[in-house]
Parts: structure tokens; C-alpha cells; sequence
């Protein structure tokens, strides 16, 4: 009787063995998205098109949104010559490492300066990870900031469904193993 209660235990312990490391793997996933996205929402560069200056900002608002969320930007745009209106087209692209994820097109008109915000929807399939939104003056010179995408909840629920259910699965073989054991042996 003794021993069969010493075994139970010891399967219970290691059962819970196996749901914290399986739970810590899932925490250190999750933590290591949060970490890796650290963002900055400084422009990048800036550029110059006869005399037009150019820049981006994302707000603090909006530099950590989920997948299917409008993206809003800050655009600064300056006439340094003041030499009258400019009719310029904005092109806003969702980069990652070169690889444009979304495209939208604008038409403004810009005398001495504008600034205003523009928007774009971070498309549903995007993964969690650090991206990048260009915003190109008439196909030519362009500035970019960092944002990122969070992972969605529904994602993470998955996650720890999964990750629970797996766990039963464990424990519950190693329980049917251990009286499998017991009912030879009687």
C-alpha cells in the first residue's frame, strides 16, 4: 500500500515536472517576443526632393499593435524652398528585411510644410516580430521608422491549450502506465 501511494506521488511530480517545463517554455516564448521587440519610433532617415524634406514617426501609441490593427503614423513634410505647391504621391509600405508585407498610395499637396497622420492596416496573417513602415515621396526618396506586431491572444490561448493539453497527455500515460504495473503485479 505504502509503495503504491510512493509511486502515485512520484508520478504526480514528475507530472508536474513536465507541465512547469512545458509552461516555462511557452512563458520564455512569449517574454522573448516581448523583449526582441523593442522598437524606437525616431525617423530613420531623411530625404530630400527638390526641395521637399521628409519624416516619419510612429506615436508610443502605436508602436506595438496586434495583426489586423490600423497602424497610425506621424509624416512630416517641409518645403525648404518654399517654391510654391508640390503635388507629391505617398507610397506607405510594412517592411520586414526588405520584404514588403502591405502597400497603400496617397496624393497630397504640400506648399511650405504639412504634417499629419496617415494610417495603414497591419494585414491579418503578420507574424509577431519588429517592422519597419516606409513612407516614399513620389516613388523616390523615402524615411522609415520601427514598430511591432504583438502576438494575437487568440494565438496565445492556442498556445496554452496546447501546451495543457499535452501535459494531460503525459501525466495521464504515466499514471495509466503505473497501474498497468500495479494490476500484473496483484
Amino acid at each position: 500500500m505504502i509503495k503504491t501511494m510512493v509511486r502515485a506521488i512520484n508520478i504526480l511530480v514528475l507530472g508536474m515536472i513536465v507541465v512547469a517545463f512545458l509552461s516555462f517554455g511557452a512563458i520564455w516564448k512569449i517574454t522573448g517576443e516581448a523583449i526582441s521587440g523593442k522598437v524606437t519610433g525616431e525617423v530613420i532617415s531623411d530625404g530630400e526632393l527638390n526641395g521637399l524634406e521628409l519624416s516619419v514617426v510612429v506615436p508610443e501609441k502605436y508602436q506595438r499593435v496586434q495583426a489586423g490593427e490600423m497602424l497610425q503614423f506621424q509624416i512630416s513634410l517641409k518645403n525648404i524652398q518654399k517654391a510654391g505647391r508640390h503635388d507629391i504621391q505617398l507610397d506607405y509600405y510594412i517592411k520586414k528585411n526588405e520584404i514588403t508585407i502591405t502597400h497603400r498610395r496617397e496624393l497630397k499637396a504640400v506648399e511650405t510644410q504639412a504634417s499629419f497622420l496617415a494610417s495603414i492596416k497591419v494585414p491579418e496573417e503578420t507574424l509577431p516580430g519588429i517592422y519597419n513602415i516606409m513612407v516614399q515621396i513620389n516613388e523616390e526618396e523615402d524615411a522609415l521608422a520601427t514598430f511591432y506586431v504583438k502576438s494575437s491572444d487568440i494565438g496565445q490561448i492556442r498556445t496554452y491549450l496546447i501546451i495543457l493539453i499535452i501535459a494531460i497527455l503525459v501525466v495521464g500515460i504515466m499514471i495509466t502506465w503505473q497501474l498497468r504495473k500495479l494490476a500484473k503485479k496483484r
